[in-house]
């Protein structure tokens, strides 16, 4: 069996936005899959523009980015047919009348060619995939009359049902309450557990899924470290990174980092 390429390959990269501000620089990173893997840094540090250049939206300016060893330049419709993307904020109209099991079966239509129409397994496939963020019992319920943790958790859901070697999350946990955070965090562990599919988490706030995540990267324009949580939770680094505000707490024998933008987690194994 051939060797699975790296999940993300990236190469002396530059990205600017359309008005030519710099976004990203000097970028030279790779990460092994399969992985679960978070990205972090304060706002402004160019996450989502990682994540608009992977999926083809920008197009790097100096260097190269590889997905799963497709070029992000020349290959971006095959990465997007990989991936399950979660958005930061859902953009499904409140009054439009769609049914929670109308919006986690789109993430398994949209990939079907024209008629598309459920299958049984379609249905069994959305349907596991609301179990496990706690919301089959919703089902028949309309979207518009969930909180906002609840519409998270069904995102989520959508994409778990969905297929794809990698599923990518912009803020997934950014809104919801503390029950949402720690079923979707729950949910996306069990199932990077049983099928080994790519996860890549854009966070904030690394706490709450400092236990599940294999793999960091803290950009700030740049790379700014790379490696396990609790390699990459440095004191001096964070202070670099998020300003000299930045302080390390310690309860229960874990250390937590608190930052202007969020608490960061430094564990100790």
């Amino acid at each position: 069996m051939a060797e699975q390429p790296p999940l993300i390959e990236a190469e002396d990269l530059e990205v600017r936005y359309p008005d030519g501000t710099l976004a990203l620089y000097d970028v030279t990173f790779t990460i092994a899959a399969p992985t679960f893997m978070a990205i972090i840094g304060p706002n402004g540090s160019g996450k989502s523009t990682l994540l608009k250049t992977m999926l083809g939206l920008l197009k790097p300016t100096k260097g190269t980015l590889k997905v799963l060893g497709y070029d992000v330049t020349e290959e971006y419709k095959a990465i997007r047919h990989l991936v399950r993307y979660v958005p930061q904020r859902d953009h499904i109209e409140p009054t439009v009348p769609m049914k929670i099991k109308d919006i986690v079966l789109m993430g398994r239509l949209l990939k079907k060619p024209p008629p598309r129409f459920a299958s049984r397994k379609d249905v069994q496939c959305a349907r596991d995939a609301l179990r496990r963020v706690d919301l089959v019992d919703f089902w028949n319920h309309p979207f518009s009359a969930l909180s906002g943790g609840q519409r998270q958790r069904v995102l989520v859901a959508r994409a778990l049902a969905s297929e794809g070697d990698i599923m990518i999350l912009d803020e997934p946990l950014s809104g919801a309450d503390h029950s949402s955070q720690t079923r979707i965090v729950e949910a996306l562990r069990e199932y990077y557990a049983e099928h080994q599919v790519n996860i890549i988490m854009v966070t904030h706030d690394l706490n709450p899924i400092h236990m599940v995540v294999k793999d960091v990267l803290m950009l700030n324009q740049t790379v700014m470290g790379i490696g396990h949580p609790c390699e990459i939770m440095d004191l001096e680094l964070l202070k670099q990174v998020y300003g000299p505000m930045a302080h390390i707490v310690t309860m229960h024998g874990h250390k937590y980092c608190i930052t202007h933008d969020s608490g960061v987690d430094h564990h100790d194994h």
